[in-house]
């Protein structure tokens, strides 16, 4: 995939710190995609708790309600990241700062 079509942009910070932005009309749909199944998960468990607070499903329930909520941001953090553009910001700032200096030599 080819660097200018993928559909989002990760903006390194350094080790384990990084933003993740949609970038265009693809980013956002499946952006969107992510947080709708998200939202399914989020209605399905509080339908099923409004229903039965107090029966003996109520752990396996929040159980399966924690392990998809943690396979949905792990998995869309991993999908993002993958079909992503990856920008190191350390790296970009030092090439900027290079640029303004070649400038404030040109105009000496």
């Amino acid at each position: 995939m080819r660097e200018r079509r993928k559909p989002f942009v990760v903006y390194r910070r350094g080790p384990g710190s990084f933003s993740i932005v949609p970038r265009g009309v693809a980013g956002w749909a499946q952006f969107a995609v992510w947080m709708a199944l998200l939202a399914a998960l989020v209605i399905w468990f509080v339908d099923h708790i409004q229903a039965n607070t107090k029966g003996p499903t109520f752990f396996e329930v929040l159980g399966l309600f924690g392990a998809g909520l943690l396979a949905s941001i792990v998995g869309g953090i991993w999908w993002m990241l993958a079909h992503a553009e990856v920008v190191d910001v350390a790296e970009l700032t030092r090439d900027r700062q290079r640029q303004a200096r070649k400038q404030q030599r040109k105009e000496l």
